[in-house]
């Protein structure tokens, strides 16, 4: 649920599909919760994809299908990301509710580590 919350803001933004948002987010959102969440990760990669890392073989997965966006094919700007992250603390106050912190500092990260 916190990934859509972070990826309203680039939806409301923009003009891209909520789904392109999520998948340019998703790769680097696991890798920020896998310390908290590392068993869920393991299982994903074991029940889904037949891997031992979950995490990688999503990756793939979204290449496969076509979907390993980046925020930077998405038109998204680097000089919007604190504004856009400050956005979702606002509209999305469940974020707090995940295991690690989600301010605007570590969103902000999420969308580099995404762009």
């Amino acid at each position: 649920m916190t990934l859509h919350g972070i990826e309203h803001p680039l939806s409301g933004y923009y003009d891209i599909a909520h789904g392109d948002g999520l998948a340019a987010l998703l790769p680097a959102w696991m890798r920020y919760t896998f310390p908290v969440n590392s068993e869920r990760f393991y299982r994903l990669g074991e029940n889904v994809f037949n891997q031992e890392d979950g995490i990688l073989a999503t990756e793939k997965w979204l290449e496969r299908v076509g979907m390993r966006l980046r925020l930077s094919n998405l038109g998204i700007e680097l000089e919007r990301l604190e504004e856009l992250a400050a956005c979702a603390v606002t509209t999305a106050p469940w974020l707090k509710h995940h295991p690690r912190v989600l301010n605007v500092t570590t969103i902000k990260q999420l969308y580099q580590d995404s762009h």
